[in-house]
């Protein structure tokens, strides 16, 4: 059978083809791997934006601001670049601009931010700015502010003196206020920063047509804005935090600010509450409840939780009181959100439940891995503080702790031998809490004092720990030693923690100073030790 001469040819085109068609694939597979692996990196960075710091107004807490945060988070920014600032709405507005200015370098350092303030939030801000705030702030956004004065303030003109037991603020905000006139003089939109108010003419508490306080909220050299314009609708006083309008000019008002772009850490991610403080200055011995939460991955869980008939005074200085150890060490892949919300049991008839300490804190991809303390504060100057520490879930090294020694350095009541109880503990990252040394007050260490050394506790200034090792890390030494005196009340000796954790710190030996009332000054030595 012949064969047609026209076969070889073709199946030589054939091969060339082929042989064609696997090298532009070869060639095109270089740039393909680009693509994937500049698809993996642009995964691990985010837009970084200027921070938004969230101002709560009179008689409100910083929970009332969740919802526009959480606007703000869907619209692109990072959650740790969104702020919440509480702070004791009863004050005077020029102790809360101070505040501001310091929560301002606590959570941003020197970066620049951009704030939106609702109703008496605008004057602290403003007060801020007034004072030379306007250097650090791109962009201010007043929500209903009584930039003139709230008429239904105006009966603080002649009975101040009732007001300012009640509230300071509330003589701040009255129409011609010497707060007022100073806030006012000269110009009222001062610096470079760009400045914005909203209003509503349906607006019952700073209404636009108010013959007390006109036209409140406008400021010269802001843009103003007054609603209903367009489809704005007609919100009410909160309702102006809600509304969708509004929401979308505070976006592209502060859109307006440079762009830059953050590396993000990858998970799995592991965080660990170490501990909670809370303190007040205007309330002694506050009987809290509701309590802290801890949100990972969208689920919430309880850290410490009381209801109104279980209130219980949060010790200062036991930082460990309470908290749920099943909770206080989870895994997670995206981000995580400690909030708070204490309030102050008042069983006097015809006073009011405080909100002593509200809001919520953002921990983030990108904020890195390390040691964080998130705080949020409320009324009588109630704050809690919250520590934190976010590591890899993997590679991390097994680390575990020993207690060497601890020595009473010093402490002075007026006897000669001080009886001390408590306890030195270790909190490990698992959630275990280990008592290295313990007395109960019914047998407490007659440790000698002042440096007078003889017949030492064994118990206490020699190796406390006895060689025993404690972990996994993250971990917290906490010292609380008491002095029993059965005649007076018992002093704290000594109180406090230090934490180490094996992702940011290095292993080795240590001493640690706790200091407490007369003088109490404890020292303890202890050691991480690391593979």
């Amino acid at each position: 059978m012949r064969r047609s001469a026209l076969l070889v040819p073709l199946l030589f085109s054939m091969l060339i083809g082929t042989v064609a068609a696997l090298l532009a694939a070869l060639l095109a597979a270089p740039p393909a791997r680009a693509a994937a692996q500049a698809a993996t990196q642009t995964a691990a960075r985010a837009e970084l934006r200027t921070p938004v710091v969230l101002v709560h107004g009179f008689g409100d807490t910083a929970a009332s601001l969740d919802g526009l945060e959480d606007y703000l988070h869907s619209q692109g920014w990072l959650s740790s670049d969104l702020a919440e600032f509480g702070y004791d709405w009863a004050a005077t507005n020029d102790s809360n601009a101070a505040r501001f200015g310091a929560f301002l370098t606590e959570r941003f350092g020197s970066r620049p931010v951009d704030v939106t303030a609702h109703s008496m939030g605008s004057l602290l801000t403003r007060k801020y700015l007034k004072d030379g705030g306007s250097s650090r702030v791109r962009a201010w956004v007043s929500l209903g502010g009584p930039n003139h004065g709230a008429g239904d303030a105006a009966p603080c003109g002649p009975f101040a003196t009732f007001c300012d037991i009640h509230a300071a603020s509330l003589a701040d905000m009255t129409p011609g206020s010497p707060f007022l006139n100073s806030l006012n003089a000269g110009d009222e939109t001062p610096g470079a920063t760009r400045y914005t108010t909203f209003s509503s003419s349906c607006d019952q508490q700073i209404p636009p047509g108010d013959s007390r306080a006109p036209r409140s909220t406008e400021l010269a050299g802001a843009v103003n804005h007054v609603l209903p314009v367009g489809d704005s609708g007609c919100p009410a006083h909160y309702g102006l935090l809600g509304n969708d309008w509004i929401r979308r000019q505070i976006v592209a008002e502060f859109s307006k600010d440079p762009v830059s772009q953050v590396d993000l850490k990858t998970g799995p991610f592991r965080i660990t509450v170490d501990s909670a403080r809370f303190t007040s200055g205007g309330e002694s011995g506050p009987e809290l409840y509701d309590g802290l939460t801890l949100t990972t991955d969208g689920t919430a869980r309880s850290l410490w939780h009381r209801d109104r008939p279980g209130a219980t005074a949060f010790p200062d200085h036991d930082p460990w009181f309470g908290l749920d150890d099943s909770t206080r060490s989870q895994l997670f892949t995206g981000r995580s959100t400690v909030t708070a919300y204490l309030t102050d049991a008042d069983y006097t008839a015809g006073n009011n439940d405080d909100v002593m300490a509200a809001g919520r804190v953002h921990w983030d991809p990108a904020l890195g891995f390390g040691r964080f303390t998130a705080k949020m504060s409320g009324v009588d100057g109630g704050e809690v503080s919250v520590t934190y520490t976010v590591t890899p879930a993997q590679g991390v090294p097994v680390c575990r702790i020993r207690v060497d020694q601890a020595e009473l350095a010093y402490f002075d009541d007026g006897t000669a031998r001080p009886a001390l109880y408590g306890d030195i503990a270790v909190r490990t990252g698992d959630g275990t809490r280990a008592a290295v040394w313990s007395r109960s007050a019914s047998d407490p260490s007659t440790f000698p004092n002042q440096g007078n050394r003889t017949n030492p506790d064994p118990y206490f200034y020699q190796r406390v720990g006895s060689g025993t090792t404690y972990g996994p890390g993250p971990f917290e030494i906490g010292v609380f030693l008491w002095d029993y005196d059965a005649s007076s009340a018992d002093d704290l000796v000594a109180r406090g923690t230090v934490a180490w954790d094996p992702y940011t710190d290095q292993p080795g030996t240590r001493t640690s100073e706790f200091r407490g009332d007369d003088g109490g000054h404890v020292k303890v030595t202890w050691t991480a030790l690391c593979p």
